[in-house]
């Protein structure tokens, strides 16, 4: 997956038109700017540490293979939001 930055929010997704969509339907804003690459090696502070993008992608997507492996559906690769600038 990889991450894109649209307007307030970074989104992981596999490609830039599911980062779109689900902007729009998750957050029913307009785009104010352009959808912007990020690298996944860029960190984040989170609970008062520093992680990686990368990091926090792989704990959603390790989140998300528990509900699989205790049979609930999940959609392993549906976009989701990684941080959200206030």
């Amino acid at each position: 997956m990889k991450a894109f930055r649209i307007n307030n929010l970074i989104i992981a997704a596999d490609f830039v038109e599911e980062a779109r969509e689900f902007f729009i339907a998750e957050a029913g804003e307009s785009l104010l700017t352009d959808i912007v690459e990020i690298a996944v090696s860029t960190e984040l502070l989170r609970d008062g540490l520093k992680k990686t993008i990368k990091d926090l992608i792989n704990e959603e997507l390790d989140r998300r293979n528990e509900w699989l492996r205790m049979g609930v559906p999940c959609d392993l690769y549906w976009p989701f939001i990684i941080h959200r600038f206030d």
